[in-house]
C-alpha cells in the first residue's frame, strides 16, 4: 500500500511540473524574400492588408515599388511610386492605403563633409493597386503619417534648418488643409520619426535633433499635440556614451506600452548614419511623458520598429550591416530572446514590423544572396502564453487520470480483492467445520 501511494504521489508530481512549466518560445511561421531581375531589393515598409494580407513598401534599382501581397507573402499586385525610398505605410479602410516616399540628395565630400536634402511624395493608392492622387512636398523629409477620419497627419521637417512640422491633408484629395505645427525653434532642432494617434486624436511623436550626417543627435525627445497644439514634450536619455555619437540619442519608433504610457525605442547616431556604429535602447514613458526606464540594448544598435507581442515587445533592427537583428523584450525592459541571421559576413538588416494579432507579427528588410541583397518577409509568433494554456490542460488531463487510477486501485480495486479474500476465508472456514 505504502508503494503505491509513493507511485501515486509521484505521478502527480509531474503533472504539476507539466501544469507550471512553461517555455519563452518565438517562432518563425513564414519566410519569403523577394528578387527584381538581378537588382537589389529592399523593403522598407509594412502594413497589413485587409482579409490577411500585406501592403510591402519596397525600393530596387528602378525607385520605390508598392507590393501587395496575400498572407503567403505570394505577390498580388505591384506598383511602380514616384521617389526613391519608401518612408511609411497607412492601410485605410476602403482597402487602398496611402504613403510616403522620399528623394535624398547628398551633398559634399568625405573632406568637406556631407549634407542631406531631398524632397517628399505623398500617395494615395486603391485597393487594386491605381494610384488616386500624388502630392509632391519639396525640400521636405518625411518622418510618419497616420490618418483619422478624412484626414492624414503628417510628420515631417525642413532639411537645410531640422525644424520639424506637423501638416495636415485631406486623404480624398491631399488637398493641405492647415498651417504648419512646428516642432522646435530656431536655436532647438526637433526631427520627427515616428508617430502614434491616441483615441481621443492627440498625436504622439518621437525623434531626434539632426539629419546632418557630420554632426550627433543631442537628444531623443517625445511629443503630444492635440488641436493643433503642442500639449507636452520631454528629453528621453540614455545615460551612457556611445564610442562615436556620444550621448546624444534619437526615437526610431513608438508603440503603447503595457500598463499604460508609452514604449519607445531609438539608438545615439542621427537619422541616417545608424549604418556605422550606435547604441540601442528602448524606453518606457509614462502618460505625461515622464521617463520610467530606460534600458540599453546589447547586440542590437539600431531599432528600426517595436510592436506589442503577446507579453513582451518585439523589436527588430540591426547590429551593423552583418547582422539584421529581432528581440523580445519583458515588459520591465529585460532581453527575454534575440536572434540574428549570419549571411556569410554579408550585409542585411529589418527594417519594419507590423502586428499580425496580439500574439503575431511580420518583419521586412533586406538580405544579402548570391551577389545582390533581396527583399525579405518573415512572420513570428509568440507561442508562450498558448504553451502555458496547453501545458496546464495536459498537465491537469494527466492529474486527474492519475487520480482515477487511484482510486480505482485503492478504493475499487481494493474492494474487488476484499471481497475476493473474504469468500476464500468463508469456504476455507466452511471447510473445516466439514
Amino acid at each position: 500500500m505504502i508503494k503505491c501511494a509513493k507511485t501515486v504521489l509521484a505521478l502527480l508530481l509531474i503533472a504539476i511540473i507539466c501544469c507550471g512549466g512553461t517555455f519563452a518560445s518565438t517562432i518563425e511561421n513564414l519566410n519569403v524574400t523577394y528578387q527584381s531581375s538581378g537588382t537589389y531589393v529592399n523593403i522598407e515598409a509594412i502594413t497589413l492588408a485587409n482579409g490577411g494580407n500585406f501592403f510591402l513598401g519596397m525600393t530596387n534599382n528602378s525607385g520605390a515599388i508598392l507590393l501587395k501581397t496575400d498572407a503567403t507573402g505570394k505577390e498580388i499586385w505591384r506598383t511602380s511610386l514616384p521617389g526613391d525610398d519608401v518612408r511609411s505605410l497607412a492601410t485605410l479602410g476602403d482597402g487602398g492605403v496611402v504613403l510616403t516616399t522620399t528623394i535624398r540628395t547628398v551633398n559634399g565630400s568625405e573632406k568637406t563633409g556631407y549634407t542631406f536634402g531631398g524632397e517628399t511624395n505623398l500617395i494615395r493608392v486603391d485597393k487594386e493597386g491605381n494610384i488616386l492622387w500624388h502630392k509632391n512636398i519639396p525640400g521636405i523629409g518625411t518622418g510618419d503619417i497616420v490618418v483619422s477620419d478624412n484626414v492624414i497627419h503628417f510628420a515631417g521637417w525642413f532639411w537645410e534648418n531640422n525644424t520639424g512640422f506637423i501638416q495636415n491633408y485631406l486623404l480624398s484629395t491631399g488637398t493641405l488643409i492647415n498651417d504648419k505645427i512646428h516642432l522646435g525653434s530656431e536655436t532647438t532642432s526637433m526631427i520627427p520619426l515616428a508617430m502614434l494617434l491616441e483615441d481621443d486624436n492627440t498625436l504622439v511623436l518621437t525623434g531626434g535633433t539632426t539629419s546632418n550626417l557630420n554632426e550627433g543627435s543631442t537628444c531623443a525627445w517625445i511629443a503630444k499635440i492635440k488641436n493643433d497644439v503642442v500639449q507636452n514634450q520631454n528629453i528621453i536619455r540614455t545615460g551612457s556614451t556611445d564610442p562615436v555619437y556620444g550621448t546624444g540619442a534619437c526615437g526610431y519608433a513608438i508603440t503603447r506600452a503595457y500598463g499604460g504610457g508609452y514604449l519607445v525605442v531609438g539608438s545615439n547616431p542621427p537619422f541616417g548614419v545608424t549604418w556605422t556604429n550606435g547604441l540601442g535602447w528602448a524606453a518606457h514613458i509614462n502618460s505625461d511623458l515622464s521617463n520610467i526606464w530606460v534600458n540599453e540594448l546589447p547586440r542590437c544598435y539600431v531599432p528600426y520598429a517595436v510592436v506589442q507581442f503577446g507579453d513582451r515587445y518585439l523589436i527588430a533592427g540591426m547590429d551593423g550591416y552583418d547582422d539584421p537583428v529581432w528581440l523580445t523584450l519583458s515588459v520591465d525592459g529585460a532581453i527575454i530572446e534575440l536572434e540574428k541571421i549570419f549571411q556569410n559576413g554579408k550585409r542585411s538588416m529589418y527594417n519594419d514590423i507590423a502586428s499580425i494579432s496580439d500574439r503575431s507579427a511580420a518583419l521586412v528588410g533586406w538580405v544579402m544572396k548570391k551577389d545582390f541583397a533581396e527583399g525579405i518577409l518573415i512572420t513570428l509568433s509568440n507561442t508562450t502564453g498558448m504553451e502555458r494554456r496547453e501545458l496546464w490542460i495536459t498537465g491537469t488531463t494527466v492529474a486527474i487520470f492519475i487520480l482515477i487510477g487511484a482510486m480505482y486501485f485503492l478504493v475499487i480495486r481494493k474492494s474487488k480483492l476484499v471481497m475476493k479474500n473474504s469468500r476464500k476465508f468463508t469456504k476455507k472456514k466452511a471447510k473445516r467445520k466439514n
